[in-house]
């Protein structure tokens, strides 16, 4: 489309009273030797910028998000463009001189200004090889080979782009729909490589997040990867193999692309200040008549100081927040989007799909939960397909202080419970199934009664303010017209009158002091998580490495098909327990991302002495070492295991220059186990093993046999010594001269 500069000049959303006509042909006019005419093509697409706002909010975004306040100062902060660091390394040469010469035509809907109207035509292809070398000579190598995408990458890639939240800003396929921020000739810039580690960090290269960080896994930003570069024609070009020159420098520092790229102090006039001459006559953005209309109500109203409401609409555009999210009935999914924003749990209703409106979001959530949030730092909505993106502290902050400073909710008026354990007992009854049931719904630490799964409860005190909690529970549908939250106090009277007196105000209160607890908070009734049972199949042994009683995180637990079963400590290269029937139940393990204790299967478990197995001692007199739990022994080097056919392991470490291999066999004719320790050298005379200690005493038959407590007897290949140390007794094999020793451990019936 190609319009009379004087037409222009007349439109209604063209002002022809001063500053603004020269801003606006200033930034349209191609300067392409006075030819009169400029051409309009694709207008920069600005996502949180469109019609929901009013003109001066919108002008404001515009201004902001065109990076105008890089050099012209009057509000507030801009975006700013990409890190150029590392450029060779993620865009084609061909590709970048073609949008040096034309961002609009390579990128239609770009916000990346046309810096070469000033230039002569015949000498911007010059100009811009001269950039390219410049740019690509900052740092950084060649791009990597381009590779074919596999199929199935690619729709694993579709899957995601439109259910994580791509949608939200990018046109979903073979779906045109305005205002979408374009993905063109993606092929020609990128390789698969080269996107995929832009997927994965986007803030590295964007700081200014525009495109936020989406906490992608290395596989499913391949996926993404392999599914926006599908139909790519790649283009490779070779990069320039001439040095960077200084006339590259100084080309990108006279066209002013540092005050983007490399901000510094900006020495141009305010935006209050524009006048002829003076309004980025280097810059080309094709804006539309809409665009102009809006950044002309917005100079026209510098002056005018936004109200606190107004600004948080303006920073929740920039982020384009309003995409997913509604406040004060602005805002939230669009007509055409809304398909794309989907659950895992329908039966939570519109909320398990729609991001959470935040309206009065500052007076919700706590102070450093809201900034954790803002920046994407914390998920607490997994039923949410949709990802909340990382946008980065800094890009937040100013979003932060208005919504922590300005959003204000009514006082609740309640009464405390004055004994706090009766409070927190009171909270712990009434969120269980005998009386509010809360669990119903919600999930414990990531245990569920049912298949709802809604927030959980440990992570509300943490993030909620307990004033909006009040107000909440005693009103959730004031807050929220589509929840399925049910309102246990209608008109103020409890439905559970039989608990601290049937107050309101206090059974909140209790409930409210239950959660304080956080993850440490009793289990209320009703969650039953079923157990997750592991062991032994197809006669093979398992292993599970985790942490166990008595050992630590360092302990290796060994499950072996005749029903007999150890942990062995890699810490202190030692046998830490064993136990005769199942092996494990590992849920502590499982839900509890690794916090919690392996529990062992079997009712009678043998846990022996903690510190190391083996020790030089210079009598049978001296103390043997004392050692905490989870501490390293010392002198010793735990070396991994080794697998048989059956999966049975054999431990190898080192003690003192001594290598040890610590082999565990299951016996058919059992419970019991056979170990056999091997040593490559004979050991020091004064070096000891100490089998077990606590309640020992020999067998009949001598120095070989011995039982330890009721149910484990012990069986040696070498005489042992029994002794009372410390307050108990030691079972201890003397080493000298030994390349080997047996023990067999074998449960006895009671």
């Amino acid at each position: 489309m190609t319009i009379p500069i004087s037409q222009a000049a007349g439109h209604p959303n063209f002002r022809t009273g001063g500053r603004m006509r020269h801003l606006m042909a200033g930034l349209m006019w191609l300067g392409c030797g006075g030819a009169g005419l400029f051409e309009l093509s694709a207008s920069p697409i600005v996502a949180g910028a469109h019609e929901d706002l009013d003109p001066v909010l919108a002008g404001r975004v515009l201004l902001s998000e065109l990076n105008c306040t890089r050099c012209h100062d009057g509000i507030s902060v801009s975006r700013g463009a990409p890190d150029l660091a590392d450029a060779g390394a993620r865009i084609d040469p061909g590709y970048l001189k073609e949008f040096i010469l034309s961002p609009h035509e390579a990128k239609p809907g770009t916000t990346m200004p046309s810096m070469l109207g000033k230039v002569a035509e015949a000498e911007r292809g010059k100009v811009a090889d001269l950039l390219v070398d410049h740019i690509l000579g900052i740092k950084g190598p060649a791009p990597e080979p381009a590779t074919e995408p596999a199929p199935d990458s690619v729709k694993r890639g579709a899957g995601l782009f439109h259910k994580i939240g791509c949608v939200a800003c990018h046109a979903p396929e073979d779906e045109a729909i305005e205002g979408s921020v374009p993905l063109h000739r993606l092929g020609e810039k990128f390789t698969i490589a080269s996107l995929v580690a832009f997927l994965e960090d986007p803030l590295a290269v964007r700081p200014g997040g525009r495109m936020p960080k989406f906490a992608l896994t290395h596989a499913e930003a391949e996926h993404l990867a392999s599914y926006l570069l599908r139909d790519a024609n790649p283009r490779r070009t070779v990069a320039s193999d001439r040095e960077p020159t200084g006339a590259g420098k100084r080309w990108f520092d006279s066209l002013q692309c540092a005050q983007c790229h490399e901000p510094s102090q900006s020495g141009a006039a305010a935006l209050k200040d524009l006048d002829s001459g003076k309004s980025c006559t280097t810059a080309q953005y094709p804006l539309s008549e809409e665009q102009q209309g809006w950044i002309s109500a917005a100079l026209d109203a510098l002056d005018r100081k936004l109200d606190p409401a107004e600004e948080v609409l303006v920073e929740m555009a920039r982020l384009n927040c309003i995409a997913c999210h509604q406040r004060d009935y602005i805002g939230g999914p669009s007509a055409a989007r809304d398909p794309y924003f989907t659950t895992e749990n329908l039966n939570l209703g519109e909320q398990a799909r729609i991001p959470p409106d935040l309206t009065d979001v500052g007076a919700k959530l706590k102070p450093q939960a809201l900034r954790r949030i803002l920046a994407g730092d914390r998920i607490h909505r997994p039923y949410l397909h949709a990802r909340m993106p990382a946008f980065g502290y800094r890009n937040t902050q100013r979003l932060f202080e208005l919504l922590s400073e300005n959003d204000e909710l009514p006082k609740a008026e309640f009464e405390r419970v004055t004994d706090r354990k009766k409070a927190r007992e009171s909270g712990h009854a009434l969120v269980g199934d005998k009386y509010l049931s809360c669990v119903a719904c919600h999930t414990f630490n990531g245990d569920s009664t049912t298949t709802l799964n809604a927030i959980d409860l440990n992570s509300m005190a943490d993030r909620l303010t307990e004033n909006w909690f009040h107000l909440y529970l005693r009103n959730p549908q004031e807050f929220h017209e589509t929840t399925i939250m049910p309102n246990f106090w209608p008109g103020g009277k409890p439905v559970r009158p039989e608990i601290l007196d049937g107050d309101s105000g206090k059974q909140i209160d209790a409930i409210w002091e239950y959660l304080q607890a956080g993850r440490g908070a009793r289990i209320p009734s009703g969650i039953r998580p079923e157990p997750i049972h592991y062991g032994p199949q197809h006669g093979e042994a398992v292993m599970l490495r985790r942490q166990y009683r008595g050992i630590g995180k360092r302990g290796i637990g060994v499950g072996y098909p005749e029903g007999v079963n150890l942990a062995f400590d890699a810490a202190q290269c030692r046998l830490g327990s064993i136990w005769a029937g199942p092996f494990a139940e590992m849920s502590g393990v499982w839900r509890g991302q690794g916090s919690g204790n392996v529990h062992e299967g079997g009712k009678d478990v043998l846990r022996f002495p903690v510190g190391p197995a083996f020790a030089t001692l210079a009598s049978l007199e001296a103390p043997w070492p004392v050692l905490e739990e989870a501490v390293k022994a010392e002198g010793f080097q735990f070396q991994g295991y080794a697998l048989d056919e059956a999966q049975r392991p054999t431990f190898r470490y080192s003690f003192s220059g001594l290598q040890i291999d610590d082999q565990f066999l299951d016996d058919a004719d059992g419970p019991s186990l056979t170990r056999e320790l091997r040593f490559d050298r004979d050991a020091p005379e004064a070096l000891y093993f100490r089998v077990a200690a606590g309640k020992l005493r020999a067998g009949e038959s001598g120095k070989r046999v011995f039982r330890l407590g009721e149910r484990l007897e012990l069986q040696l290949s070498s005489d042992g010594l029994l002794r009372k140390s410390a307050g108990q007794s030691e079972l201890l094999v003397p080493l000298v001269e030994l390349k080997s020793l047996g023990i067999t451990y074998r449960f006895i019936s009671p």
